[in-house]
């Protein structure tokens, strides 16, 4: 009886790992047959075949022109294991713009030096874990630099900001990724002055909040370059200041407030598994 009843558990068991295919027909005319999994949120979270190995992904229920459940008698086995990469690394660089409004306080020479400073660079990187196949949390760092230097005067201006990110990607069937999040953290910011020998340093600190988007292009199963656009804000309203002789701590005024907010325009590499 006991060997009689294991048979049939293992039977249920092998009968709930394959299933009726359904279709799914996308606004673009395609025809993808596969077993729908559930719907969620404006997207189809499906399985099907790729190069004949059961894989999980998804569609916006935009992209759907219909479906068909239990459309072919063929069974197709469920995925058992995500097949999307639950880690993802991201380095970057490219252009950093200070987009802050010069103040009309500023005298009209000295428009030029500040228009300057507003250009720069910047580098960073990312690691996120999927929780699932489109969303990610992580961790963020990016370096951004301005420099200006003229007849013995001398100003660089380095931010860095330190963040926790939420990332969301919708994988589109060729592979590449399109990319969209947000983060939160804390920005130091650190500004040398240099004039005939003196020196003087200024640094604070603020948070900051970030939004992004881009998207990747796969190259490989491990990796994708991506084309980047990010818009970092937040605003100083205190500062420290070191001229080698003595140091204090600034409150500003309203009207002296520095402004970090930018935007960002970056090339880089991102590589998973």
């Amino acid at each position: 009886m006991k060997h009689f009843l294991l048979a049939i558990l293992i039977g249920l068991i092998g009968a709930n790992a394959a299933y009726a295919q359904d279709l799914i027909v996308t606004t673009a005319g395609d025809s993808i047959p596969c077993k729908i999994t559930r719907e969620r949120d404006g997207y189809v979270y499906f399985t099907y075949k790729k190069l004949g190995v059961p894989t999980k992904t998804l569609i916006a229920t935009t992209n759907v022109a219909d479906k068909r459940i239990d459309f072919y008698d063929t069974p197709l086995e469920i995925a058992s294991k995500p097949t999307f990469s639950r880690w993802q690394y991201r380095f970057q660089g490219g252009y950093s713009r200070r987009i802050a409004r010069t103040s009309d306080q500023v005298p009209s020479g000295a428009r030029s030096y500040i228009n300057k400073m507003k250009s720069g660079y910047t580098l960073g990187g990312d690691i996120h874990y999927f929780i699932s196949e489109p969303f990610g949390l992580g961790a963020k760092y990016s370096h951004s630099h301005y420099q200006y230097k003229a007849d013995g005067f001398e100003d660089k201006v380095n931010l860095n900001y330190f963040g926790l990110s939420g990332l969301n990607r919708f994988i589109l069937r060729s592979g590449s990724e399109v990319y969209m999040g947000g983060n939160i953290g804390y920005q130091a910011y650190k500004d040398r002055l240099s004039a005939n020998g003196a020196l003087v340093n200024i640094t604070g600190g603020t948070a900051g909040v970030g939004l992004e988007v881009g998207y990747g292009m796969k190259v490989s199963d491990g990796s994708k370059l991506y084309l980047n656009l990010s818009l970092l804000s937040g605003t100083i309203m205190k500062v420290k200041v070191d001229d080698g002789g003595r140091k204090e701590t600034i409150k500003l005024e309203k009207e002296e407030y520095e402004s970090l907010s930018r935007l960002e325009l970056t090339l880089g590499v991102v590589f998973g598994h």
